[in-house]
């Protein structure tokens, strides 16, 4: 996706990097930066018992445990185009989850081992069939991802991860073994897990209160809201109203009261400078001097009679300002000095288009204290866990778990389009991406043409693989019998088979020429869809294409965050919150869903490939690794390979 055009996030970036240390599922590229330090559990000054106090009620135990662990991540979405080089990227953040060693490594690719510790009575069982709901014991995580590891041993490959909260089927019974003394848990699915990280206890708080299972029924996954000032604070817990007034000064509140304030110190000067004069005429008028005469000098010069008379002229008359600025030209009052104007916060110090002057996503942190965790800039999407009320405001429970004020977001409706089904006997499938189109139908010697029906924008249809040159446009006869005007819309055009395809393996074409997709097992297409690739340009800074090649998909995320700052000199830093149906097939770069935008069809990222939300779901879940129940995030081992992605021109 690209800055220019959606709410700031920039695009598409297509965003988390990964030369990742196989994090959760925020992710970056480039130099590894530390993980980003965890907010606080508490608050200073007996903040702590009130948030406490005010989380229980709002079911927001877990909240806090996990507010600290969220990391932020960035890749094809917002920066410069991510890969092997890291020159211009951002620096990175990472989980505390290692990544698996790339399947390309000997580590990746030798067999799973079987668990050393285990008994060797606790044979994996068939999972369920899809029509037979799970009743079974559950697996609840108690930690931001708990790690799904291969064996009874904690080692650096992983499986995967459950998000906190999540839910996954169990064998109950844990198993004593290696360094986890809590016992590991054998999942139904694959896998271990150590106890530390996990309960069967579904009444355990941090199950109960963990983040919202994402909604994988809907258009996407969690509701995103979109922040529209610079500057809205991310708090750690529920702000109390003293808070509010503090970090969000431009509250209506908060403005009424401080020129409430202004207003009484205003008229406490003019009291004071009132009594002053009376006082240095008292003192004149003691010391002999007639009325009207000059008064004492001061610093060896006497003041004018005029302007004397002007102090108390001023006075009299009310207007505080010439009273004071006489009475002290006079010496009868010394000014107070000049008090030095503070620095404006970065989200006030703006140029002529109310854009934050070069600001980058550590200057963010820099805000960070016990009760605010950062300040998004004006773009910024999170990703809604809960909304709740508070302090007569609405708010925002975010799955970091963060606390955001909703009078300063709103809630996005994303994109829904979405392609189709291969239509049987079509050669390919066409798009149309003009606003407004029709259908055409040619007499029988295809030497006239009319309107035959009109067409939506991303209208999808077969093709026959006929086309007919007409008056030097270009018409694609459709598999319904009426033609396509080619400057309409494109149509899929599928590359060579990868050369180590598998017979009837599943694999994924892109090509980039005419932005489809198109997912095909064998050499049988089943779903065509459209695409935004990266967006060219011969400015390199501005140059972020998708690269070509054959690869494989190496993980996927339900949803991972993605963040960044600008590669050009004025960009501002992007961030996305969990972004959705994340499937990364070469370092950074990945197949993922995007709702800030819906010009699918056209170069919109920085190097990724941007699909509609629908799409990018369609193809999660069809594509490998197989995505367990329950679980977060997936990574691709020898026995379960992620599918094939061919990019080309």
């Amino acid at each position: 996706m690209n800055r220019s055009q959606a709410p700031r996030p920039h695009g598409q970036k297509d965003l988390a990097r990964s030369q990742r240390t196989q994090t959760s599922g925020n992710v970056r590229t480039g130099d590894a930066r530390k993980p980003h330090p965890a907010p606080d559990a508490g608050r200073p000054g007996g903040g702590a018992t009130r948030a406490s106090l005010v989380s229980s009620a709002l079911g927001f135990v877990a909240a806090a445990a996990f507010a600290g662990a969220a990391a932020w991540a960035s890749g094809c979405q917002g920066e410069a185009p991510p890969g092997p080089s890291t020159e211009g990227h951002p620096p990175e953040r990472t989980t505390s989850l290692p990544r698996p060693a790339p399947t390309t490594s000997a580590r990746a690719t030798a067999p799973v081992e079987a668990p050393r510790s285990a008994p060797t009575s606790s044979a994996e069982p068939e999972p369920p069939l899809p029509d037979k709901p799970y009743t079974g014991p559950l697996l609840g995580s108690i930690v931001p991802q708990a790690a799904v590891y291969p064996t009874t041993e904690f080692s650096k490959e992983r499986l995967g991860y459950i998000r906190l909260g999540g839910k996954v089927p169990v064998d109950p019974k844990p198993i004593k073994a290696g360094s986890c003394a809590k016992g590991w848990y054998r999942l139904l699915d694959g896998g271990y897990v150590c106890g530390r990280s996990a309960t069967t206890d579904m009444s355990n708080p941090q199950v109960r209160l963990g983040i919202t299972a994402p909604k994988l029924d809907d258009v996407l996954p969690y509701k995103y809201a979109f922040n529209t000032t610079h500057g809205t604070p991310l708090y750690r817990s529920v702000p109390s109203k003293d808070e509010m007034a503090r970090y969000e000064p431009y509250l209506e509140s908060s403005k009424r009261k401080k020129k409430e304030e202004e207003k009484k110190r205003a008229e406490e000067l003019y009291e004071e400078t009132e009594k002053e004069v009376a006082a240095a005429a008292a003192a004149r008028g003691a010391g002999g001097g007639e009325a009207g005469a000059s008064p004492a000098p001061v610093d060896g010069q006497a003041p004018a009679p005029a302007m004397t008379a002007v102090v108390g002229d001023a006075a009299a008359a009310g207007d505080k300002a010439a009273a004071v600025a006489a009475a002290a030209s006079l010496g009868i009052l010394t000014p107070a000095p000049a008090e030095e104007e503070p620095e404006k916060p970065w989200w006030e110090n703006v140029d002529e288009k109310g854009r934050p002057l070069n600001v980058t996503l550590a200057d963010l942190d820099k805000d960070a204290d016990g009760t605010v965790a950062k300040r998004m800039v004006k773009g910024f999407f999170v990703a809604v866990d809960k909304t709740f009320g508070w302090n007569g405001r609405s708010w925002y429970k975010t799955t970091a778990g963060l606390v955001a004020p909703s009078d300063r977001m709103y809630i996005i409706k994303p994109p829904t389009s979405q392609g189709i089904d291969f239509p049987e006997g079509a050669k390919s499938v066409g798009f149309i991406l003009a606003k407004s189109a029709s259908k055409y139908q040619f007499d029988a010697e295809m030497k006239s043409v009319s309107v035959a029906g009109s067409l939506e924008r991303f209208a999808a249809f077969g093709l026959t693989g006929e086309s007919h040159n007409h008056k030097a446009t270009v018409y694609r006869k459709t598999t319904e019998g009426w033609w396509m005007k080619g400057a309409d819309g494109t149509y899929t055009d599928i590359g060579a088979p990868p050369p180590d395809l598998a017979p009837g393996e599943k694999w994924i074409d892109v090509n980039l020429s005419r932005k489809t997709i198109v997912a095909i097992e064998g050499d049988k297409p089943v779903y065509a869809a459209l695409i935004s690739p990266g967006r060219r340009s011969k400015d390199k800074k501005k140059d972020h294409p998708t690269h070509t090649g054959v690869f494989r998909i190496r993980e996927k995320h339900i949803a991972t965050t993605m963040d960044g700052d600008g590669t050009v000199a004025g960009d501002l830093p992007y961030s996305i919150e969990d972004v959705p149906y994340v499937a990364y097939y070469d370092g950074s770069y990945a197949l993922h869903g995007a709702f800030w935008h819906s010009n699918f069809g056209r170069e919109m990222s920085h190097g990724c490939v941007n699909l509609s939300p629908l799409d990018a779901k369609k193809l999660f879940f069809w594509s490998e690794p197989r995505l367990p129940r329950g679980w977060h995030g997936v990574w691709a081992t020898s026995e379960n390979r992620g599918t094939l992605v061919s990019i080309h021109e």
